[in-house]
This record gives C-alpha cells, structure tokens and sequence, in this order.
C-alpha cells in the first residue's frame, strides 16, 4: 500500500511537503499545474516555489509586506517569476472571496494554507463559496489532540498574544480537517512524519485507483516543539486543552457561522497584487525533423543545459564550450555554468554561478574525505580514475543546482569539453526526447552509460527526484557502496532501479547505432556537436577512427581527409 511518507523530501519546503506533493499531483488527470498557497512566507521556504521551480504558476499570498518585499527581491530576476503572482493581504473570513472570483481560479490542482490562526475559518468559508482544489495541504496542530477542535475565531488572532508562553494556541486538529473536507468528498491521506501538515485529495480530480490504497501517518505530534519545551507530545497536549483562559471549538457542535458572527469583525482589507508578467516567446514554430525518427512536437519545450569545470579546465576546454553555445546552440536555449575557482562571463543565455557557493553538501563531501585519497582514486602510487569520487561528484551537484532554479522543461546535462560546431536548431533538441520519456541517454553494452550528455524531463517531479537521489549517493556516501565510484555508475544504478519499479521511462539516444566506445559522435548529438574526451582535446577533435558509422556533416568529412 503507497504511503504518503515514504515520498517525503525538501527541496524548499519546511519538512517533506515536497515529494508528497509531487506524489499526489502525478495521479491527476488533468494537471493544468496552477497553485494556491495561502502562508507563502518569502519564497525561502514553502509549498510553492518547488512548483514554480518545475513550471507550474500560481498565486502566493502573506500577511507580512516584509516577506513580500522579500520574495520579490528573491525571485524577480528569475525566468519562472512571470508565472507568480503575489499578493499582500490578512486573508479573512470576507475577503476570501477575492481569491476564488477575482484571481479566479476555483479549482487549482494543488492548494497550501498556512496561517498560524484562523485556519479553519479560512477553509470552511472557502469551500463553502465553491472553492475545491484538487490537492490540499493544511497545517494542522498536532496539540489539539484527537478531538475536532480549532480556536476561536478572532479577526485579529495572534497565538503569541493569547498564549505567550508557548505559543501553541492556533490552528486546527486532524480531526477538525477531517469533518471539514470529507463533507465535500475529500478523502483524507494521511499527515507528515514532522507532525504539521494534513493531506487531503478529491478524487474525482484523479486517475482511477490512484488513491485507492493511498495511506499515511494518522496523525504525529510537532517535533520541533517537543524539541523546544523539551516535553512529550502528550504532555504539550494535556497542558494546553487544560488552560481554562483559552476557549477551544468543536467544530461538530458549534455552528461556525454563528461563532464568526458573534466576533466584532472590522471590513476585511482587499489584497496588494505584485505581477512579475512577462511577455512570452510565441510557442508555434515551424515544424522539421531532425533525423532521430522521433516526431517533433507541435510546441517547442524549454531546453537549457548545465555545466561545470574549474579554473584550468575553464582555460582548456570550457572557455571554447561556452563560445560555441553562444554561436551555435539555438537562440531559446540557455546555459547554466557552476564554475569552480573561476568566473567566466556571463550574457543573458548564460548564467555563472559558484559551485561551491550553491552547493554546500558537496563542500561537505570533499572536507569529508580531504584526508582520504582513496576517495579521490589515490591508492599508494596508483591512482585509478573511476575510483576518483571526488572528482566525478561535481558535475552531478552542478546539475541539482541547475534543475532547482531553471524553470526548463528539458533540462541537458552537459560535459563541458563538447563543442557544437554548425547551428544546432531548437527542433533537434525536441527530437532528443521522445514525448512519453523522462530521461535519455546514450548506454554501451558492456559498459558503464556514457553520461556526457543525458536530458531530463523536468516536467516529471520524480525526475528531479532521481536528480537529487543522485547527488546523494554522495551526501551520504553511498557511492563507495559501488563496484565504481564515477557518476555514471551511481547513474546506471538509479535507472535499474527505476526500470525495475517502472517509475520512469528512459530513452536511447543511439538506438539503432553500433555499439562504441565513443557513441557521443556515432549517434544524433554528433550532427551537431564532438565530445573532445580524454586526449581528444589535445587534438582539438575526435578523429575518423572514432566513427563506427558514416557521418556527411562537412566537421566530420574534413576530419576524416585530414586523417588519410
């Protein structure tokens, strides 16, 4: 039996929202990628930004103008902002309905509420107004214990003024969740291991069976409040429900509305809206194949590319990669660079950032093992290079930074000593990948994958998922669990893994071309580019004896001459 948990992971979300997140919207059958989230905070962490990350587009509302300033400054700059829009506003027991009429959106796919207070009030008045979200998620308090309970409604609520000491009196029970959502056919899925999210699913918004056998946690108790007052859940609950100056609200026997309207309500504030729109790129293109026998796609995805090199590879190879992107990759495209030790110059299609500076558990693995040459391939005087974990690690850290701020739908892994040499258009890099794949890459019988060059399909959230398994065959040491200690060996142990499961599709880039120690060239991708391997960069290109099968681009005819 799935459960919600066992999908749990953070890429900005306070706890695991994100990868139940990302569970449950992969079961919808119509997933139009709009959100809600009402507690946006500033951007740095919530339940939504994971999804802008992955192109969804949505509203984000906070009460705080700081935290708006915030995740205007956070995120302005950045190519997704123009699916946000932001608004500053105390949601209220009114003025909710400016989210459903005039945002207009009453059925999103996925919908977060956060508000430390009138939770309940906020929801009940919602849906009771036709608003029905496909997936919901709802911070619940945990203290409140196993009855229907939620506070009293105040239109000025604060948990730190009515309960200073410890700051528990807010929000709603699971079981107040539960007789709220389940009278308008919700089913309920379950909580987080953290013990401060409820997950709530309308299944006719699903595909059948989805959610038949869907479980999760009943309910668990805050850890990080335990962990404050250093008491057990049960004793933080019996202390609160005994505090005789704080009034608590069962929701199965008081009429809610009648609690609102006996609290002097002032008029509620209308939102402060913030747009970061921009102007799109139009989305039909010509249609051409590109000789890969896959059928373009009637609208072109959003590629970008990610690479990594230090100082001296930046002089050696990388200095050359860049140029010939600018020249030659197709003009929609964009290139993210994390440089190590190095600063090349960036343009509007392509974006420098540090390695080290983003990626702070790949500094860790390296401190990890300064004092450890065998991870970095050094076993007395014999250094054996797929045992340099080190010094494949880079690139696979590079690539979780690039997939966590591109808002690409197919997002390219590139080796920085390729060089595309002709004009390479944006209908190719369609063909790459096929509509019903996730990733593609080029694999050799007998022998680890050639990862030079592998797409992923961003728009698959257990495809960023694999992306951050990845890296943590690092984080977490796992690689040297490995016969190899190379990226490509913990690659190819992922996607055994998941064809095995059958979570994800994976496609051959090379299919139908000889097998070969250089399948780069032999395949699609060498119509356009060369993958200066090893000591091939010293020689400026591969050669002829690279080429198992015939190639007509004038690159390749003039290497071949000059080889006679």
């Amino acid at each position: 039996m799935p459960s919600i948990n066992d999908h749990e992971y953070s890429i900005f979300s306070q706890n695991g929202e994100d990868g139940i997140i990302a569970f449950l919207t992969s079961g919808l059958k119509n997933n139009r990628q709009r959100f809600i989230e009402i507690g946006t905070s500033d951007g740095g962490e919530n339940n939504s930004m994971y999804l802008l990350r992955r192109g969804w587009t949505g509203l984000g509302i906070d009460v705080d103008p700081e935290n708006i300033k915030r995740y205007l400054a956070r995120v302005g700059h950045k190519p997704f902002a123009r699916r946000l829009t932001l608004a500053l506003m105390k949601v209220g027991w009114d003025n909710c309905q400016w989210i459903i009429d005039d945002y207009g959106d009453k059925a999103p796919d996925f919908f977060s509420l956060d508000i430390d207070s009138v939770d309940y009030y906020v929801a009940y008045r919602m849906l009771q107004r036709g608003f029905r979200p496909s997936v919901v998620c709802c911070e619940y308090n945990a203290f409140l214990g196993k009855e229907p309970l939620t506070v009293m409604f105040e239109a000025d609520f604060s948990r730190r003024r009515l309960d200073p000491q410890r700051g528990l009196y807010f929000g709603v029970s699971v079981a107040a969740w539960r007789h709220l959502f389940e009278q308008y056919g919700y089913r309920f899925c379950g909580v987080d291991t953290a013990g401060v999210n409820v997950f709530f699913c309308l299944p006719e918004a699903f595909t059948p069976g989805f959610l038949d056998e869907v479980s999760g946690l009943q309910h668990a108790y805050t850890r990080v409040f335990m962990d404050k007052f250093r008491m057990s859940g049960e004793a933080l609950e019996q202390e609160l429900l005994a505090r005789p100056d704080l009034v608590f609200v069962d929701v199965t026997e008081e009429n809610v509305e009648d609690v609102v309207a006996d609290c002097d309500r002032p008029a509620d504030e209308g939102p402060q809206v913030f747009t970061l729109t921009q102007t799109a790129s139009a989305d039909n293109r010509p249609q051409a194949q590109a000789g890969t026998g896959i059928p373009v796609p009637s609208k072109m995805p959003v590629v970008h590319a990610a690479a990594t090199f230090h100082a001296e590879g930046y002089e050696r190879f990388g200095r050359e990669f860049i140029d010939s992107f600018r020249r030659h990759w197709p003009k929609e495209t964009k290139l993210w660079i994390f440089a190590e030790g190095c600063k090349p110059e960036g343009c509007d299609r392509v974006i420098v950032r540090d390695l080290h500076e983003d990626a702070k558990d790949l500094v860790a693995f390296k401190q990890r093992h300064a004092n450890n040459p065998g991870a970095r391939g050094h076993f007395g005087e014999t250094y054996q290079y797929m045992l340099d974990s080190v010094r494949w690690s880079h690139r696979i850290f590079a690539l979780r930074e690039a997939a966590l701020r591109s808002d690409a739908d197919i997002l390219v892994n590139i080796d920085a000593d390729i060089v595309c040499f002709r004009d390479m258009p944006i209908e190719f890099l369609a063909t790459l990948m096929p509509a019903d794949a996730d990733i593609a890459f080029m694999p050799r019988k007998n022998i680890y994958s050639e990862c030079s060059f592998v797409l992923y399909n961003l728009r698959n959230p257990v495809v960023r998922k694999f992306i951050t398994d990845h890296t943590d065959y690092y984080t977490h040491d796992k690689i040297f669990q490995l016969f190899r200690w190379t990226d490509c060996h913990a690659f190819d142990a992922m996607v055994a893994a998941h064809r095995k499961a059958g979570t994800l599709k994976f496609h051959n880039l090379n299919e139908g071309v000889p097998d070969s120690m250089h399948p780069f060239v032999n395949g699609p991708l060498g119509s356009y580019m060369d993958h200066l391997k090893g000591g091939r960069k010293d020689e400026g290109r591969s050669s002829d004896k690279d080429l198992v099968v015939a190639r007509t681009e004038e690159y390749w005819t003039r290497a071949c001459s000059a080889g006679q």
